[in-house]
């Protein structure tokens, strides 16, 4: 009597996993055709070096090419700046400025090669961020919150991020803040309603079942307390402590 062997499922899935794990490692990290066209990304900078003989050549052609880059645009920001002021820049803040920009090339990395008939490729990748606020130094100074605007977060959460123009982080606390203390009404009154219940439960099997409920809903009542809680320091503590951005005036 002959015994067929049922296929061994969890084997092939992991097969499969591993399969399509490496054939997307294999087929790059979806950069395009960035040797023709660089790619479009809001956080990060790119440069491509090549064509050269050597890989590590390519590699170098790439930094000094962000390198140059990035040279060229807090030289630019730094023109247009002193033009909108209609006046100078001081040496030293203009000096700290190129130092702060020449520093973040440490955040670079070649992210891929190419090798074609020409030679080889290099693409280079930065964050934007750092150079970013470099550039937002020149036309923003830092200043810690008022009072007015930490008591506006104590009495109403997000309030003071609003008032600092950090719109999108104030709604997004004020809509989190608002949905907590809603989901911990709306618990409460579940449990309530269940512990109800199962006070006039005729049959212990019923009753148990209320209490599941209500045990339930304890517990997402407190998730949800500790959870609004939690938002409401962030709140306070990212108010206080993240100074706003005013514009430097000419």
């Amino acid at each position: 009597m002959s015994v067929r062997k049922s296929p061994d499922y969890k084997t092939l899935i992991v097969v499969l996993g591993l399969y399509l794990l490496t054939g997307c490692s294999l087929s790059g990290k979806g950069f395009g055709n960035w040797t023709v066209r660089l790619p479009e990304d809001g956080d990060y900078f790119y440069a491509v070096g090549g064509p050269k003989a050597e890989r590590i050549e390519a590699n170098d052609q790439a930094r000094a090419e962000m390198a140059k880059f990035i040279s060229v645009t807090v030289d630019s920001e730094i023109e247009r700046v002193t033009t909108e002021q209609s006046g100078q820049i001081e040496t030293k803040v203009v000096d700290k400025i190129r130092l702060q920009a020449k520093e973040t090339m440490e955040n670079l990395s070649i992210v891929e090669v190419q090798r074609s008939q020409e030679g080889y490729y290099a693409l280079a990748r930065m964050p934007s961020r750092p150079i970013e606020e470099i550039l937002d130094s020149l036309r923003f100074k830092k200043v810690p919150a008022t009072m007015g605007e930490i008591g506006r977060s104590v009495a109403l959460p997000g309030w003071g991020q609003i008032q600092k123009n950090q719109n999108r982080k104030g709604f997004s606390i004020l809509s989190a803040q608002a949905l907590t203390i809603g989901g911990t009404v709306l618990f409460s009154i579940l449990k309530s309603s269940a512990d109800e219940d199962m006070i006039y439960a005729r049959t212990a099997g019923v009753r148990r079942a209320y209490q599941q409920d209500s045990q339930t809903f304890r517990s997402l009542m407190v998730g949800s307390l500790i959870t609004g809680t939690a938002i409401y320091i962030y709140n306070l503590v990212d108010v206080t402590a993240v100074p706003k951005k005013v514009p430097l005036q000419p």
